[in-house]
């Protein structure tokens, strides 16, 4: 359910070192693919769990919530790109797609599966 936040990020991190516009576009092709994907994931999502009578709530508070953020990333965006470059926007943005990959991916995972990984991470830091 979060693969296409990974691989925007990846897509966002490969922006930044990418010279050539063939390159630039395939890998906006892919993106455009990813985000196609992530939006049938996440409408599937809510009519799976939303009731029927309060999906048309859900939907409107899901795309407040979307177009709230995406008009505060283009304000947070173009002030970085002024400050530090266009290619600071797409690191900053790839790392936090990244980001927000893992924390879904582990978040929804099972509470046994959640615990082994503390066990584990708690085992391998030295005392």
């Amino acid at each position: 359910m979060f693969g296409p936040y990974a691989v925007r990020g990846l897509v966002d991190l490969a922006l930044t070192v990418v010279t050539t516009v063939p390159l630039a576009i395939g890998a906006l092709l892919f993106y455009g693919l990813s985000t196609s994907t992530g939006n049938v994931t996440f409408a599937s999502l809510i009519q799976s769990r939303v009731p029927e009578h309060l999906r048309g709530r859900a939907f409107a508070g899901f795309d407040l919530l979307w177009q709230t953020g995406r008009l505060l990333s283009l304000l947070g965006g173009g002030l970085l790109a002024d400050a530090a470059g266009i290619r600071a926007v797409y690191l900053l943005g790839g790392l936090l797609l990244l980001a927000a990959a893992a924390v879904g991916a582990l978040g929804t995972r099972p509470a046994n599966s959640r615990a082994a990984v503390a066990q584990a991470a708690h085992a391998a830091t030295p005392p």
